[in-house]
């Protein structure tokens, strides 16, 4: 299993510099930044540090040395880690092309603090999707790659970005799901597309274990929460961009990133990295993939969206993008809107709705984008019944409530919630409650409560 670790910077010099360079990095999603004032005579302080976090150093900047300096601190400690990436600010690159330890040298200029991070963010992505790669050549058979129940665009898409990674690696994958592909907009994508994605119940599981090799989770990161999966699998490799509070125990790789809007993104910058071609059609579903999960590109969107947008925009196939704009929807989604308008309940700004027994879960999504367009609203919870549980979904244009974190607080003693800034889900079983009566009450008061905190 790997043991998550934070992702730590250390910069190292003079205090004027490491001000303007601290106040820059608090900026990004950085887990965690170690600053160092240059006092000479006392490298040893850095060297000391160095030693005993080794293994969460992602970077060590030098922002204020001369080139003897350099090349001592660099080697010194390149024979601590070699895995660290150091990169230093230069007054001239062509004075740091040889002997020394040094990945990366930035020229001093106007835009010094961009071209330093743009040059480790480029570092570190691909640093990781060599990670990757690495931990899917090591496989000695095959890979069972899963993707949650019910699976959307994203989750669809960027499976078969990694089946495309286990290709260039002349390994056999397969994509497997439990649940159906129940929303018509789904359907629709799957049928355009003719991606090759098998659905299995849970009996199938245990089989697929066995004869797979490894187990890769896509678009999901905890077992037993929305996918067929018993809660204690251990998977080998994990990519996500869902928030979670729990350990997800990836044995080799694991990338769980809230900071950008779909696993479509991360997918097709692995894809860049290890420079494997994407077809118009691949490109077309990763496209679908972000737009689906970043509600048409207004939700929890990234620059790093944004890039791949601009990728695959020009790789896409046009007609069928096209085709799949504009999904029908079927009529039990219109009885269930119909049934949760009925049922609204409007508390200050916040709007909640019980939309009855529901055919397809991915309604609630649907219903709730719909609701939060009414006049003043705005946080809305739609919540129906589903077999044995109550499943629900959430949504907020309010910047001052992260419904993510407003459903985690809610229901997770009692079943599961969590999510994004303005987009979360969440179940919970019915036999948490007495009866539906009370299953509705206390749905609504536990989500009011949450949201009336802040």
């Amino acid at each position: 299993m790997i043991k998550e670790v934070n992702i730590m910077y250390v910069f190292y010099g003079e205090k004027e510099v490491i001000d303007k360079t601290k106040e820059a990095v608090e900026k990004r999603a950085v887990d965690e930044i170690r600053c160092f004032t240059y006092q000479k005579g006392k490298e040893k302080n850095l060297l000391d540090f160095v030693k005993k976090n080794e293994h969460k150093i992602e970077i060590i900047a030098y922002l204020t040395l001369n080139e003897k300096e350099l090349i001592y601190l660099s080697e010194e400690v390149n024979n601590i880690s070699s895995d660290i990436y150091q990169i230093a600010l230069v007054n001239d690159t062509k004075d740091m092309e040889k002997d020394h330890a040094l990945k990366g040298v930035v020229k001093k200029d106007q835009e010094i603090l961009n071209t330093l991070f743009k040059k480790i963010d480029t570092h570190i992505l691909k640093n990781k999707s060599e990670k990757l790669k690495k931990a899917v050549c090591s496989t000695q058979g095959n890979i069972a790659i899963f993707i949650h129940d019910n699976p959307d665009p994203d989750a669809i898409a960027s499976a078969v970005a990694f089946e495309e990674i286990c290709d260039a690696e002349k390994i056999e994958s397969t994509i497997f799901f439990g649940g159906s592909i129940g929303h018509p907009a789904n359907e629709i994508f799957l049928e355009n597309t003719g991606f090759d994605v098998k659905n299995i119940d849970e009996d199938s599981v245990s089989k697929i274990v066995d004869e797979y090799q490894k187990i890769v989770f896509i678009d999901f990161a905890q077992p037993g929460s929305n996918n067929i999966l018993p809660k204690n699998m251990e998977p080998d490799i994990v990519i996500d961009h869902h928030y979670t509070n729990k350990e997800c125990g990836a044995k080799e790789f694991q990338e769980i990133r809230n900071d950008v809007g779909a696993t479509s993104t991360l997918m097709t910058k692995h894809l860049q990295n290890l420079e494997i071609s994407i077809s118009p059609l691949l490109a077309s579903a990763l496209l679908v993939g972000i737009k689906t999960d970043t509600h048409d590109y207004t939700k929890n969107i990234s620059t790093a969206d944004y890039k791949a947008i601009s990728y695959l925009s020009s790789l896409a196939d046009k007609d069928i993008l096209d085709i799949l704009k504009e999904p029908s929807l079927y009529p039990e989604t219109m009885k269930s809107m119909g049934i949760a308008i009925n049922n609204r309940k409007i508390e200050d700004t916040v709007l909640t709705a019980f939309s009855g027994e529901l055919d397809h879960r991915d309604d609630l999504p649907q219903i709730a984008d719909f609701l939060l367009r009414e006049r003043d609203i705005l946080t809305v919870l739609v919540y129906g019944i589903i077999d044995d549980k109550i499943h629900m979904s959430a949504r907020s244009k309010d910047l001052l409530t992260h419904v993510g974190k407003v459903m985690k607080n809610a229901y997770s003693d009692i079943g599961e919630g969590g999510g994004h800034t303005h987009a979360a889900g969440g179940r919970v079983p019915l036999d948490e409650f007495k009866d539906k009566k009370d299953a509705i009450e206390k749905i609504e008061k536990r989500f009011k409560d949450e949201v009336f905190k802040k």
